[in-house]
């Protein structure tokens, strides 16, 4: 079977559905199938819908036996006038043309005349789940959806990309499979999109422990110039309000001020809404305890969770929470969300603890908890660890879908 599979950004970037996408693919051939990744030139988010940020060259080329097809983003003048008039005239046009889905002109052209596979398997943006909707329909070959539709919790909803504003949920009933990252989101498809139950997978995601075994401690702490001793809160995000990193931050003043001994480091880009509240609390922040990395490579990625003493993951945007993989696979106890699919994973007081969103009190108390109780902090993660490598690496997850796409397409 030769499978499609489209995702709004791949390899060389590593984000969450970006890596679940690759994985996938990469595990087609495991299964007999071969795979071809279609995709756009955006690196940063920005350039899906500005002439801002970086981009790739756009091409053909092939990766690890994968064939990756990259198009360009095009950005028209005026496009909130184009977005405006193609939301009202365009099929899927009120979910298909809102921010941040980009104009990709050649991807259109080329979906049309495209030909010759057997399964589309489209990911994470209105864009692409219409696209491989379209051509499934008109070639009559199965369609999976996965949306990783990022919508919080039932007390904190949000829909940022208004996935179910006009024909989404019609492309979700008609799919012969939708996979859910969460069991609050497989819920949404059921109840407000009625999707049949039995077309509805929870999957979630996995990790590779096997590039986590040179990960070495040193090594983030001499690249991040952090004493030997001293206990590191990690947070590995696109850093924003709804990620939690404002809350996260203003625990840590509070817990700095209370005589709490801790470097809070916050590794990966940081967004515009939360530069300007760290801006505004700079004054508060005491010398030498917090440390804003900016975007990090993989390699040095791991080592920072090796060096952690926890990894705090505050977030209401995370659809799944691959972060929770990364710390426990490194022997860390983790502090998440009650959103997304964080509450699926953690089991409180075994493998990590949970806050509500925006909660910053309970925050502080949680992290003070784990930098003064050693014994519980190497237990939680120390369960985590062995809950990720019994039910979550990319083997496991991977074979969990192709068996039960086998069972469907039977």
């Amino acid at each position: 079977m030769k499978i499609l599979h489209l995702i709004h950004r791949t390899w060389p970037y590593h984000g969450g559905a970006e890596r679940y996408v690759w994985e996938h693919a990469l595990a087609s051939a495991r299964w007999g199938h071969t795979s071809t990744i279609v995709t756009t030139d955006a690196w940063d988010m920005s350039w899906l819908v500005s002439k801002q940020g970086r981009h790739l060259q756009p091409g053909r080329f092939t990766r690890d036996g994968i064939e990756i097809i990259r198009f360009p983003v095009t950005h028209p003048p005026a496009q909130n006038i184009f977005r405006a008039v193609f939301r009202r005239l365009k099929k899927g046009g009120p979910d298909r043309y809102f921010y941040p889905n980009p104009f990709i002109p050649e991807f259109d052209r080329w979906i049309k005349a495209a030909d010759g596979f057997d399964l589309v398997h489209a990911n994470a943006m209105p864009f692409l789940l219409h696209g491989g909707y379209r051509y499934a329909r008109n070639r009559k070959v199965p369609f999976v959806s996965v949306p990783h539709a990022n919508l919080g919790s039932p007390g904190h909803r949000i829909e940022p990309l208004r996935y179910f504003a006009g024909e989404q949920p019609k492309v979700l009933r008609e799919s012969t499979l939708v996979v859910a990252q969460n069991r609050f989101e497989a819920s949404v498809y059921k109840t407000e999109c009625g999707v049949n139950q039995d077309n509805i997978m929870v999957l979630g995601s996995g990790i590779d422990p096997e590039e986590w075994n040179d990960s070495d401690g040193d090594l983030a702490r001499k690249a991040c110039s952090i004493p030997e001793g001293k206990k590191i809160v990690l947070s590995v995000t696109a850093h924003c309000m709804d990620k939690g990193s404002g809350t996260l931050l203003d625990s840590s003043i509070d817990l700095w001020k209370r005589g709490e001994d801790f470097i809070l480091v916050l590794a990966g880009p940081v967004q515009k809404d939360f530069r300007e509240h760290l801006d505004a609390r700079s004054i508060e922040i005491p010398q030498g305890k917090l440390i804003v990395t900016g975007y990090i490579r993989e390699e040095i990625r791991k080592h920072l969770f090796h060096a952690a003493w926890m990894v705090a993951a505050p977030s209401r945007l995370d659809a799944f929470g691959i972060v929770l993989l990364d710390g426990w696979i490194s022997g860390k106890p983790v502090i998440g969300c009650n959103a997304g699919g964080m509450p699926d994973l953690i089991q409180p007081g075994e493998n990590g603890l949970l806050v509500e969103f925006n909660d910053k009190e309970d925050l502080s108390g949680k992290i003070s908890s784990l930098l003064n109780n050693e014994e519980m902090a190497v237990s939680m993660g120390r369960n985590g660890r062995k809950k990720t490598i019994a039910e979550y690496t990319w083997r496991k997850v991977t074979d969990r879908f192709y068996e039960n796409l086998q069972e469907r397409l039977k």
